[in-house]
């Protein structure tokens, strides 16, 4: 009894003594006006101790006795220390916004600098700038925040992929995508899908538990990832705890979607416009009384059905999301943990999304020179994403195609299939289809690292990480055995619907396909940093490092037909048909090894020279050249700092910096370069092999040379800041698809041929026009201009198709006959017989195809405007994109004068000539079509410029006297719009201005403008 009771006592004296050797510091920190620094960060200096101001700057931390400073950081405002003395607890903490975002950290390869530091070209975008925001991906948030980085999207369904540009498109063949690299780790991205129309493996990475995104645009930034920097690279920091009271955050958005772009004249017709434009075509096209009459009643003309399939198809969705996180520790260990779902309905039926997230990040500081740190990341997605294109079953099709006179039920309710409005070789009744065949996409995604520093003596450490990226994809598709691409039909004797005969062999399909790819990735790097002169004037960082890398990646495919016929549809599954059909699988695999070096020299932080190098090899390449090297050079002087500045007082800051480079690309198939056969044919019915490609060992990498010159400028002490580039980035030694003559048994060779080059600038504007007290009002603003040349090609032949590739022109110039109009005489369509533009012809192939404009926009950017006012806060982000045409892809079937007339039209028909004199763009309206107008020519190309008001937000801050009671520490309530609002320049662009980097319409899921009300509470 007497050692428990001193054993309490002990305790008890330790707590008291622990208790004794803590002080609590509380202050406010505002800028030089007065106003409030939310977020502001608060560290004892020398620990990993610290916490952040509330959103009216005010903080409470609890330190060591033995603590002597306090550092205080903000994004944009720099740092500053303020020493501690006895008896004062309360500090006022006045941050200076001069010249401060030099201070700023930056995020760049293999580490971090201060923003002073860089030579190189890299856009920044912090985690609060993406939060919350109802995007499926990061990559989506990504629009009109950073100069030069082009992200569009091709389709409006939840989950979709989306297309990332950086500084233009350098290759014609290989991949234009930028690498993405998340927590020092090169990942897999993009669409992983086999049989879903669109995916995005970053949708399984949530948006909110990102710290922040850095991309690389330039040599001095990027080169130093090799042959896999030409497109640029993107990375990205996940969110970590900082020590002091764990602190929690609970964040819940809800609200719906509906189509954020509509042009009226590009809505299908209703029934009575349609069967009237029908007649005009036939009596235009000769027919006769009677056949006028049959056909229109073929079409409907006597049934009294007006229904509307857009508006059956198209759907108001549902949106939310909900996450929480805790944040924390002490000194020695900080964590930071989350999770959060997200859902979202797309515009049109049965297109969703689910995604469930967690994260885990754990930093220890197990000694004074050890420091370990594990992070695990991970993202659970379920798609429902429809067909797009031509496929019969593509709801937006039959939107647009399928006639109002057909409606997607019977009297009784059930669905109208196999009927006269429907029969076997017509469109189908996508309402129907998409209850009655699934489609879906399962995606787990799981991303993580470990690693350890040491410090091996004073400025050298050694540094080892081992991370990777695990995705598995399930995908199902069950086509029913009843109605639309699961059905194979012969005429006869009645069966279970009148009329037809099922072929119990094959009917009803099913799909399963199974995806791995599992990548990992080992860098271990030393690091030193060091005086070459004793008074410091001059000082140097190094690193060295090796890298591998392997990537590995499994498919599996199974497929079976004949189902039982069945009206309950239960059976849904490949291992429930009769008929075995398609079983592939195969594994795949790449790996790269690498051996890098990079450093700095800084002068008085005047002048700062750094390099990079890097030999890389890759089992992409042909065994011939597997291995490159890849450098870069890049200086900058700031010039504030000299002394004849010191007199220039409204300059803070006005940097000179320059890179030059060499790296290179490798976004090719793992085997292209491997001649190499197929056994998977037969032969006179005994296994056999053919073929299959036709290798190359010489094969090697695409050459991008980057040249970049810029200039950052701050006045106004921080109140303007401004960022020019130019730059000039080559291409050579293209990885190209070569055509061959087809003797050999191949139709094109892979080989290392051909040179392009994309010249732009960039520009970046930061202000604060006002700053007062109690209001502020901030402003950002980017633009980027790229101009794409083809420089040289194979035997300096061009490449045709929709778009020629032709030297001196731009990769993606559309070739086209140029379209004048109807002919007021006759209603004619009327083209251009060449590129003079002097001689009309009213015969299509008389008509001469040209280069015309380009799919690739001149200039985009955006530009953002938050006011603040008492806890008010209004945020506006818009974008913009002007100079590229866009290309109606199907507008032939629902434009085309009577081209495919069993089919809808929309209500840009109504305006087609009709009698002579009519000025008009629409020829007459002819049953069967008119002169080929339907055929592809400028008619079917919009100018692509728009404005979108991307996202608007008004929320009102809570303040913290009002909270302190509920023990919250803050809270906001807002309301959020996204693509609320789009101006376009062309009346005649009937879809949304988004439609991928090759401007081309594919009838996909519309573009959802979403509307939200959230709040986010932190306790």
């Amino acid at each position: 009894m007497r050692k428990v009771v001193l054993l309490i006592m002990a305790i008890v004296l330790s707590i008291s003594h622990l208790w004794a050797q803590q002080r609590t510091i509380t202050g406010k920190v505002t800028d030089d006006k007065g106003a409030p620094i939310p977020g502001a960060s608060i560290v004892v200096k020398g620990t990993n101790l610290g916490t952040t101001a509330g959103s009216d700057g005010s903080f409470s931390i609890s330190i060591p006795s033995t603590a002597k400073a306090l550092v205080f950081s903000s994004i944009g405002l720099g740092e500053k220390e303020i020493a501690l003395t006895a008896g004062n607890d309360y500090y006022a903490i006045t941050m200076s916004t001069r010249a401060g975002d030099m201070a700023e950290i930056i995020v760049v390869a293999y580490g971090t600098k201060k923003k002073a530091d860089l030579t190189g070209a890299i856009g920044n975008v912090k985690g609060a700038e993406i939060e919350n925001k109802p995007l499926t991906s990061i990559d989506k948030a990504l629009q009109g925040l950073i100069p030069g980085v082009q992200s569009t999207a091709s389709s409006g369904a939840p989950g979709s992929n989306q297309q990332i540009r950086i500084r233009g498109i350098s290759s014609i063949t290989a991949s234009n995508a930028p690498l993405w690299v998340i927590d020092g780790v090169p990942v897999l991205a993009n669409d992983l899908s086999q049989r879903t129309t669109t995916s995005n493996i970053l949708s399984t990475l949530n948006p909110n538990d990102i710290e922040s995104i850095s991309v690389l645009k330039d040599a001095a930034s990027a080169s130093i990832y090799g042959n896999r920097a030409a497109n640029g690279v993107i990375l990205v920091t996940t969110k970590k705890g900082r020590a002091g009271k764990t602190k929690f955050r609970f964040d819940a958005e809800i609200g719906q979607n509906d189509v954020a772009y509509d042009n009226q004249e590009y809505r299908p017709l209703n029934a009575n416009d349609y069967l009237a434009i029908t007649q005009e075509g036939l009596v235009n096209g000769g027919y006769t009384a009677a056949q006028i009459a049959a056909t229109l009643a073929s079409r409907g003309a006597n049934n009294n059905v007006d229904y509307n399939w857009y508006n059956n198809v198209i759907q108001t969705g549902a949106q939310q999301q909900y996450n929480l996180s805790a944040s924390g520790g002490n000194d020695k260990t900080t964590f930071y943990m989350s999770g959060g779902y997200f859902y979202q309905e797309g515009t049109v039926i049965k297109s969703s999304m689910s995604r469930y997230s967690g994260n885990v990040r754990i930093t220890n500081k197990a000694t004074d020179k050890l420091t370990l740190n594990v992070n695990l990341n991970g993202g659970f997605v379920r798609q429902h994403t429809p067909l797009a294109g031509g496929a019969f079953g593509n709801p937006i099709l039959s939107t647009y195609f399928v006639l109002p006179t057909k409606p997607a039920y019977k009297s009784d309710g059930s669905y109208n299939i196999l009927s006269p409005d429907f029969t076997i070789s017509d469109l189908y009744n996508t309402i129907a289809i998409q209850s009655m065949d699934k489609r879906y996409l399962k995606e787990l995604s799981l991303r993580g690292s470990v690693s350890a520093e040491y410090e091996i003596i004073k400025n050298l450490k050694f540094r080892s990480q081992f991370g990777g990226d695990l995705s598995v994809l399930e995908e199902d598709q069950y086509n029913n055995p009843l109605y639309g691409d699961g059905a194979v039909y012969a005429s006869g004797s009645a069966s279970f619907n009148p009329g037809v005969t099922y072929n119990l062999a094959t009917t009803g399909r099913a799909y399963q396909s199974y995806t791995r790819w599992f990548n990992w990735d080992w860098v271990n790097t030393l690091s030193y940093k060091g005086d070459i002169l004793k008074s410091g004037d001059l000082t140097y960082t190094a690193q060295a490092g090796i890298e591998s890398q392997e990537l590995r990646q499994y498919f599996a495919n199974l497929q079976g037909r004949g189902f039982p016929i069945s009206p309950l549809l239960y059976l849904q599954y490949p291992t429930s048909t009769s008929t075995p059909t398609t079983t592939t699988g195969n594994p795949s695999e790449a790996s790269f090894l690498s051996y890098f070096t990079f450093g700095d020299l800084n002068y008085q932080n005047r002048f700062i020279l750094s390099a990079s190098y890097r030999r890389d090899g890759s089992s992409r390449f042909g065994s011939n050249d597997q291995w490159g090297n890849f450098w870069s050079v890049g200086a900058s002087w700031n010039i504030e700092k000299e002394k004849f500045m010191e007199s220039v007082d409204f300059i803070e800051q006005l940097k000179l910096r320059g890179s030059y480079g060499y790296n290179g690309n490798a976004g090719i198939g793992n085997y292209d370069w491997f001649p190499s056969y197929s056994f998977s044919a037969s032969y006179n019915s005994v296994p056999g092999s053919t073929p299959s490609n036709v290798g190359n060992l010489d094969l090697s990498w695409e050459v991008n040379k980057p040249l970049n010159i810029g200039v950052d400028v701050g006045v106004l002490k921080g109140r303007v800041s401004l960022s020019f580039d130019w730059y000039r980035r080559k291409s050579e030694d293209l990885l190209l698809n070569v055509p061959l003559s087809r003797t050999t048994g191949f139709s094109t060779q892979t080989q290392n041929i051909g040179e392009m080059e994309n010249k732009g600038v960039e520009v970046g504007i930061n202000a604060v026009p006002i700053r007062t007290k109690d209001f502020t009002w901030s402003l950002n603003f980017n633009y980027a201009y790229n101009k794409n040349k083809v420089l040289s090609l194979p035997n300096h032949n061009p490449i045709i198709g929709t778009f020629i590739i032709k030297e001196g022109l731009d990769v993606q110039s559309f070739y086209a006959r140029v379209y004048v109009g109807a002919d007021p005489a006759n209603g004619d369509p009327l083209w251009y017989t060449d590129s003079t533009r002097t001689t009309k012809t009213n015969v299509y192939s008389s008509a001469q195809r040209v280069p015309y404009g380009s799919a690739s926009p001149k200039y985009f950017g955006g530009f953002t405007n938050t006011l603040n006012f008492k806890g008010f806060i209004l945020e506006a982000q818009f974008n913009y994109q002007f100079g590229n045409l866009i290309q109606d892809s199907w507008a032939s079937y629902y434009l085309g004068a009577g081209f495919n007339a069993a089919f809808n039209k929309i209500h840009r028909v109504l305006d087609r000539w009709q009698k002579p004199g009519d000025v008009t763009d629409i020829p007459k309206y002819i049953e069967g079509g008119n002169k080929q107008f339907h055929s592809f020519s400028t008619v079917y190309l919009a100018k692509g410029d728009f404005i979108r008001l991307r996202n608007i937000m008004f929320g009102y801050d809570i303040p913290k006297s009002a909270l302190s009671k509920l023990k919250i520490e803050s809270a906001r309530f807002y309301v959020r719009g996204t693509n609320v609002w789009t101006w376009v320049n062309d009346k005649n662009l009937g879809w949304d201005p988004e439609q991928g980097v090759s401007s081309q319409t594919n009838l996909d899921v519309l573009i959802p403008r979403t509307v939200t009300v959230g709040l986010n509470l932190g306790f």
